[in-house]
């Protein structure tokens, strides 16, 4: 057990423990309706915001892992040195689509700090759940990034999650 616990990475901490208060509120939310006819307003906002930072984050461990989808069959059938150029190439276009969505995102939340606004039933500034937009693309492009890097250190090719990597 205590092996499994040292190898996850801290973002696979926070979506795990995002997703316990997704379960946590959404029971909560289930047991108040069937047992009193009613419930609290916040429970469902509070959980779908916790559950939209899950996803970015997931995000993240996708990248982390080299896992996010893309059509690799004609990569696969490659040679190791034309492979890591291609999956290189593809991670810089994803890195320069990441480098947009950080400056937009970023633009938008430093809006949404001078024109607040506010969640009707939480009444926080939606500000705080937007931010994960340039913070969750800032993370995935490190971690893309560690995986170019990982790419083209490896002697020979890398296995992850049991796929083979060139």
């Amino acid at each position: 057990m205590m092996g499994w616990v040292k190898t996850r990475t801290p973002e696979e901490w926070i979506a795990a423990l995002l997703m316990t208060l997704v379960v946590a509120l959404l029971g909560w939310q289930v047991f108040l309706r069937f047992a009193f006819g009613d419930t609290l307003s916040w429970l469902e906002e509070t959980a779908r915001f916790a559950f939209v930072w899950a996803v970015y984050f997931g995000f993240i461990i996708a990248a982390e892992k080299d896992r996010h989808i893309r059509v690799s069959l004609h990569i696969m059938m490659m040679p190791p040195l034309a492979k890591k150029v291609i999956m290189t190439i593809a991670d810089l276009i994803w890195l320069f689509f990441n480098g947009i969505v950080i400056w937009y995102g970023t633009t938008f939340v430093a809006s949404m700090f001078k024109f607040p606004y506010i969640s009707q039933t939480t009444g926080i500034n939606l500000v705080w759940i937007q931010m994960i937009v340039p913070i969750g693309f800032v993370l995935m492009s490190i971690r893309i990034l560690q995986v170019v890097v990982r790419r083209w250190r490896a002697p020979e090719p890398l296995v992850v999650d049991g796929r083979v990597d060139d």
